[in-house]
C-alpha cells in the first residue's frame, strides 16, 4: 500500500483511486495537489525508479497508514460518491462494484487467464498515444487519393479530449469514410496490369525478396522492435527532456540507417510482415521523436498525456524524486498559447532528420447559416462530399 506516501488521509488517497479509473490516462494537469495522475507517477516510481512490480487488487478496499480512519464508501469525495451513487455501484468490495457496472471487463480478463476474483492484476504507467496521427479532411480522406484513415490512425482526437468522446469520433470518422466511398468515390478498381502499379508490385516483391535472401542481417524484428519501444518509454513516454528526446532522436535516425542498410534477420516468408511492420515503426519513431524535438523548439509545456522536466518548473510531490538530479521532480507548465497551432510533419527522406516539420492553423468551425432547403438540396444531390 504504496500510495500511503502521498496521500494525507484515506478520503483523498481512496477518492483519487477511484478517479484514476474514470480520468483514466495520464494528464500532466492531474499531477500536483494530489491528483489522480498523482497515482501514475506513484506507480512509475514504484516499477521504474525501485525495481518493484505493482499489483492492483480487487478483492480488498484500499488500506490506510496507521491513524488513518478505516475505508468506508459513503466519506469518498463528492465527484466518485455522486458517480457510484448514479450508477448503482455501492457494493462493498471493488469486484462487486465493477462486477455491476462492468461485467465485460471481468470477463475479457479472464479470457487471457486472469480471474479477478482469485488474483490481482499487475500493473504499470504506459505511454499513452499523443493523440496525433495522419492529417485527413472532414470526410477522413488522407492525402493520398482514395486512400482514407479513420480510428486512432486519424489525427482528429485532440490532446485533451475525453477518451469516450475521441473513440466515438472515431467511429463516426469511419462511417463518413464509408459514407463518401458509397456516394463519391470511383467504382474502377486500379487495374494491376497498368505499368504503373506492375512496377510498384515487382519493386515491393524485390524487396521482400531480398530481406530473406540477406545475410548480413543480424537484428530479428523482435530485437528491432524492443530497441524501439525502449527509447520511446524512456524519451518519449510521460516524462521528456530536451536533451532525452534530442539523444533519442539521434539513435532512433541511426537504427533506421542500419536497418536500411544491413536490413533484418529473416529466415522464414512468415516473418516478413514483422520486418516490415518493424522497419516502418522505426520510421514512425523517428517522426514522432521529431515532432517532440520540434515542441521544444517552439517553448511547449506539459500538456495531455506528457510532462515536460524543468528544474525550475512545479514539484510534482516531495516524496517522487528523480534519480537524476536526487531532487523531487519539477515539470514546466502549459504554454497555452500553442493550443492554435498544429504540428504537422511531412516525410522527407532528403531532410535531415527524414521529416519536414511546418506549424499550421486548425481548420474554424465553419459558419454555414444557410436556409433548410439548401441544405436538404445539398445532401439530396450528393453535393455534401464536395463541400
Amino acid at each position: 500500500e504504496f500510495l500511503t506516501e502521498y496521500f494525507d488521509d484515506m478520503t483523498t488517497m481512496a477518492t483519487n483511486i477511484f478517479l484514476k479509473g474514470y480520468q483514466w490516462p495520464f494528464d500532466a494537469q492531474r499531477v500536483t495537489d494530489h491528483q489522480s495522475s498523482l497515482i501514475d507517477m506513484a506507480v512509475h516510481q514504484e516499477t521504474v525508479v525501485r525495481g518493484r512490480r505493482v499489483w492492483m487488487d480487487f478483492l480488498s478496499n484500499p488500506i490506510g497508514a496507521e491513524g488513518w480512519d478505516d475505508f468506508q464508501i459513503d466519506q469518498l469525495g463528492a465527484e466518485a460518491l455522486e458517480y457510484l451513487q448514479k450508477t448503482g455501484a455501492m457494493q462493498d468490495l471493488p469486484i462487486d462494484r465493477l462486477a455491476h457496472m462492468n461485467q465485460p471487463a471481468i470477463d475479457i480478463y479472464a479470457e487471457n487467464n486472469i480471474d479477478l476474483r482469485a488474483e490481482p492484476l499487475e500493473i504499470a504507467l504506459c505511454a499513452q498515444h499523443m493523440n496525433g496521427g495522419f492529417a485527413v479532411d472532414k470526410w477522413w480522406r488522407s492525402g493520398i487519393a482514395r486512400t482514407f484513415v479513420i480510428g486512432e490512425m486519424a489525427g482528429t482526437h485532440g490532446v485533451k479530449r475525453p477518451g469516450g468522446s475521441a473513440l466515438n469520433a472515431g467511429q463516426v470518422g469511419a462511417m463518413r469514410a464509408a459514407d463518401h466511398i458509397a456516394n463519391a468515390g470511383s467504382s474502377r478498381t486500379p487495374d494491376a496490369e497498368q505499368p504503373a502499379v506492375r512496377r510498384g508490385l515487382a519493386a515491393a516483391g524485390s524487396r521482400l525478396k531480398r530481406m530473406l535472401a540477406n545475410g548480413a542481417a543480424d537484428v530479428t524484428p523482435a530485437e528491432a522492435m524492443v530497441e524501439i519501444r525502449d527509447r520511446m518509454m524512456r524519451y518519449g513516454a510521460h516524462l521528456r527532456s530536451r536533451p532525452g528526446a534530442s539523444g533519442a532522436l539521434k539513435a532512433a535516425k541511426e537504427q533506421y540507417a542500419r536497418l536500411l542498410h544491413k536490413g533484418l534477420k529473416v529466415s522464414a516468408p512468415r516473418q516478413l510482415a514483422a520486418a516490415v511492420q518493424a522497419l516502418q515503426q522505426c520510421l514512425t519513431h523517428v517522426g514522432v521523436l521529431k515532432a517532440i524535438c520540434a515542441m521544444f523548439d517552439r517553448g511547449a509545456g506539459s500538456r495531455g498525456s506528457h510532462c515536460i522536466l524543468d528544474d525550475s518548473g512545479l514539484e510534482m510531490h516531495p516524496a517522487l524524486i528523480n534519480p537524476a538530479t536526487g531532487r523531487p521532480y519539477q515539470f514546466k507548465e502549459e504554454n497555452q498559447s500553442l493550443r492554435n497551432e498544429i504540428l504537422q510533419l511531412t516525410y522527407n527522406p532528403a531532410a535531415p532528420d527524414l521529416f519536414d516539420v511546418d506549424i499550421v492553423e486548425p481548420r474554424a468551425v465553419p459558419d454555414r447559416d444557410i436556409a433548410f432547403e439548401v441544405a436538404w438540396a445539398e445532401f439530396r444531390e450528393g453535393m455534401i462530399y464536395e463541400l
